[in-house]
C-alpha cells in the first residue's frame, strides 16, 4: 500500500460563546487537518488545532515540510513514519508548530489504519473500557457571573454529570474563594470539582491560593504555574494535598518524564492535537501509567475518547462542545458517560455545509 495524495485544510471556526480563562481570550479554534489517500482507494483524516492564531504557520510547515515526508511511503509503517518526521525537523522545532503539524498526519495514518482493520479506533489500540466519564469545562469560563457558574453547574449535574471544572485567576484570591465555594454548594460533594489557572501564578502565589482552596475537597488544580517550570510545581505538590494536573502545555514525552521523575504532577493531561498525534499520546499514556499516574487528556473529546478508553490509566474526557456545529455526528454523552463512535477509524467526520464557509485554504498534493 502506498500512500498518493495528500489534501491539507485550514479551517477557522468562530467560538460558540465568550470563552475567557485566566491569561486570554478564546474567540476562534483554528483546525488544520491532513486527508491521507492510498493506491487502494482508502483515506484517512487527522487534525490538529490552534486557539486563534498560528493556524496559518502550522499549515505551511505541514505542506512545506511534512507532506513531501509521507507522501509514496506505506501508512502501515506508524512509528517509522513518527520517527522519520521526529528527527527530520527536530532541528526547527521539538514542540509547538512541528508538533501540531505532525500530529494531524499522525492521527490520519491511524484513523487509515483502523478503517483497513474495519476496526473503531479504540478497539485497534486495545480496548481498555468501552465508555468514559465526563467532566464539563464549558459551565466555569472565567467571565461567567457566580449566577452563571451555579445555573450551568447544576443543570450539568441534573444530566447526570459526575465532574465540573471552573477557571481560577481571579485578581484577588477572595475572589476564587467564593466562586468555588457557590459552585461547591450548588452541586454538592459528590460531584468532583476541579479547577483551572491557565498557567497564571508563580509558585508561591499558587501556593498561597492552594491553602485558601483545600476546604473545597477539589479533584485536581491544573495548570497552575507556567508550563516549564517543572520544580515550581514540585515545590507546589510538596504544601498542598490538592493533586495537581498538567500536560495541555507540553509537547512531547520527555517533558512529561521530568514531571513524572521529580512527583511534580498527579494527573497528567497530554492533548493528541500537541503532543503530535496518537503515536506520543499512547507513549505518554503508557509511561505515566508505569509511575502508577493517571491521565485526563485535555480539549478534543471527539478523538480523546478512544484514546482515553484504550488505555487503563484514563479518568476522564473533558466536555467543551466547540466542535459540535461542525461534525456531522457530534460525540454521544449520556448520564455522564461518553461513548465512542462504532464506526471504522476514530469516527470524526466535518459536516462540509457547515464547516466549508470558515475553510480559509486547502490544497492538494499528488504524488509525482
Amino acid at each position: 500500500m502506498k500512500i498518493t495524495k495528500i489534501d491539507t485544510s485550514l479551517y477557522r471556526f468562530p467560538a460558540h460563546r465568550k470563552i475567557v480563562d485566566a491569561i486570554q481570550e478564546f474567540t476562534h479554534m483554528e483546525v488544520i487537518a491532513a486527508t491521507i489517500y492510498t493506491d487502494e482507494g482508502t483515506s484517512g483524516m487527522g487534525y490538529s488545532y490552534t486557539i486563534g492564531r498560528g493556524g496559518r504557520a502550522t499549515k505551511v510547515l505541514l505542506d512545506s515540510e511534512v507532506v513531501s515526508l509521507i507522501l509514496g511511503e506505506d501508512p502501515a509503517d506508524i512509528e517509522r513514519l513518527w520517527e522519520k518526521m521526529w528527527w527530520s525537523l527536530h532541528w526547527v522545532g521539538r514542540q509547538g508548530l512541528v508538533s501540531l503539524a505532525m500530529a494531524a498526519m499522525d492521527i490520519a495514518l491511524w484513523d487509515l489504519k483502523a478503517k483497513h482493520a474495519g476496526l473503531p479506533l479504540y478497539k485497534l489500540l486495545g480496548a481498555a473500557r468501552d465508555k468514559m466519564p465526563v467532566y464539563d469545562t464549558d459551565c466555569g469560563w472565567l467571565n461567567h457571573s457566580q449566577e452563571e457558574l451555579v445555573r450551568e453547574a447544576s443543570v450539568l449535574v441534573q444530566q447526570g454529570f459526575t465532574g465540573i471544572k471552573i477557571k481560577v485567576g481571579k485578581e484577588k484570591r477572595s475572589e476564587d474563594v467564593e466562586r468555588l465555594r457557590v459552585v461547591r454548594k450548588a452541586i454538592g460533594q459528590d460531584t468532583k470539582l476541579m479547577v483551572d489557572a491557565n498557567l497564571r501564578w508563580s509558585a508561591g502565589e499558587a501556593i498561597a491560593r492552594a491553602q485558601l482552596f483545600e476546604e473545597f475537597d477539589l479533584f485536581w488544580l491544573e495548570e497552575p504555574i507556567e508550563a516549564d517550570d517543572v520544580l515550581g510545581h514540585e515545590k507546589l505538590r510538596q504544601r498542598t494535598s490538592i493533586p495537581i494536573a498538567v500536560g495541555e502545555s507540553l509537547y512531547n514525552r520527555h517533558v512529561f518524564k521530568e514531571y513524572l521523575a521529580r512527583g511534580a504532577a498527579t494527573i497528567l493531561q497530554p492533548d493528541v492535537g500537541r503532543v503530535g498525534g496518537v503515536t506520543e499520546w499512547l507513549r505518554i499514556a503508557h509511561m505515566a501509567h508505569s509511575f502508577n499516574v493517571s491521565v485526563s487528556p485535555h480539549f478534543l473529546m471527539e478523538l480523546h475518547i478512544h484514546l482515553a478508553c484504550a488505555v487503563p490509566n484514563a479518568l476522564w474526557v473533558e466536555h467543551i462542545p466547540f466542535l459540535n456545529r461542525f461534525v456531522q455526528e457530534p460525540l454521544s454523552v449520556e448520564e455522564g458517560y461518553a461513548f465512542p463512535p462504532n464506526r471504522p477509524g476514530h469516527g470524526v467526520l466535518f459536516n462540509q455545509q457547515k464547516s466549508e464557509p470558515h475553510l480559509v485554504e486547502t490544497n492538494s498534493w499528488p504524488c509525482e
